[in-house]
């Protein structure tokens, strides 16, 4: 597939065209089902719209990456058909379904427990590991590997047990940021292009089309999403687009053992850092780990746009949101970006991450400064005309 890479992103259009029209039918059916699936904007203090807005986009996704897959299942080559079975993509799904349903569950009626949907996703994880093979062998850090591959009971728990927590840690950590028009979207994009192009250069096949699928299915969404919102990807949106990206990177990392796993954690270092940032702050508050608050780096930016705004009364481009948006994916991909062009290099990759850690607690400071008193309100509304 490395020669056609460009062919196959021309034949995303199936994919993109289904999630397009899916979204598209939800968006204009919306006073049906809008008393069921509308995102309160009173919600919460993360809550950055003024409108109730339908916030089961994630169906719209899966539509596109599943006919996307099957689409380019039968226009691929006999070899890459045999790649596809190899990483056992039925299995993959039935560790994705229950977690999905759950999501779209909890779209709908906003009342399931952290707590049980956190289990779910570790449900989801083990799945993935003892029957598609998902596993999580190597920290690479070479005196813990040798430790681990040492002592017979941990080289037996380790894998599944850390594979399980570092697929419902990322499935969560997408649900974090997902918080401005397109953010998700667009950070899915960036990180599903960088393991497509990354297993494509290794002829890893089937991840290359998972990728693929998965860009095709959040691309046709992503045309409701941004600038402007008439339709949220919810959580089930984001646990599918958090399982797959987790999936595809923790394989490409177990088939391909010289990319280092400093890689897997270099594309995905802004949801990691956002979500482990957000559980520090809270403890030093002494609140929940779960508990909601305007604090991100997006809900900041959007903070800082609309305070520039009503000091200047200078219009934002794109509005408040979807300025907020792009500004936080400029920062938020960087280490993405980088780490596609290092991915054997371990020690680069472990640099990277340390340096992300730098530019995101440089970026959060100012972004708090800047916002002040502001960052401690409740009301995080941005009204319609600033979206």
């Amino acid at each position: 597939m490395s020669e056609s890479l460009s062919q196959q992103l021309a034949l995303l259009l199936p994919g993109f065209s289904v999630a397009a029209g899916v979204a598209w039918l939800m968006v204009h059916t919306r006073d049906f089902h809008i008393h069921l699936t509308g995102d309160d904007p009173s919600g919460g203090p993360q809550k950055l719209h003024s409108e109730a807005i339908p916030r089961i986009g994630g169906l719209a996704i899966l539509a596109g990456v599943t006919v996307q897959v099957i689409w380019l299942y039968f226009m691929a080559s006999t070899e890459v058909q045999t790649s596809l079975h190899a990483i056992k993509p039925l299995f993959l799904a039935l560790g994705l379904l229950p977690l999905f349903v759950l999501g779209v569950i909890e779209d709908i009626r906003q009342a399931v427990s952290v707590k049980f949907r956190l289990g779910m996703s570790l449900v989801a994880g083990g799945i993935a590991c003892f029957l598609a093979g998902v596993r999580v062998e190597n920290l690479g850090l070479s005196f813990v590997d040798s430790l681990i591959h040492s002592l017979p009971l941990l080289a037996l728990v380790f894998p599944p047990l850390f594979t399980m927590v570092a697929v419902a840690g990322l499935v969560h950590a997408m649900n974090i940021v997902d918080g401005l028009n397109g953010l998700l979207a667009g950070m899915s994009l960036v990180v599903l292009g960088v393991l497509a192009a990354v297993s494509d250069s290794y002829g890893e096949h089937g991840l290359t089309l998972l990728a693929l699928a998965g860009m095709a299915g959040t691309a046709g969404f992503g045309l409701f999403n941004f600038p402007r919102a008439r339709i949220f990807c919810g959580d089930a949106g984001a646990y599918l687009l958090g399982y797959l990206i987790a999936v595809i990177a923790i394989l490409l990392v177990l088939r391909q053992p010289a990319i280092s796993p400093w890689f897997a954690l270099a594309v995905i270092a802004h949801p990691v850092t956002e979500t482990l940032y957000s559980v520090w702050r809270r403890y030093r508050m002494g609140l929940s780990p779960t508990h909601p608050d305007a604090r991100h780096m997006h809900s900041l930016w959007a903070i800082k746009l609309r305070q520039h705004g009503l000091e200047t009364d200078e219009a934002v481009w794109l509005g408040v949101n979807a300025g907020a948006s792009w500004r936080t994916l400029a920062v938020a991909s960087s280490p993405t970006l980088v780490a596609v062009t290092i991915p054997t290099h371990a020690t680069a990759l472990q640099i990277l991450c340390v340096a992300y850690l730098g530019v995101f607690f440089v970026t959060m400071r100012l972004l708090e400064r800047a916002a002040g008193a502001e960052v401690s309100g409740s009301a995080m509304a941005v009204p319609d005309e600033a979206l």
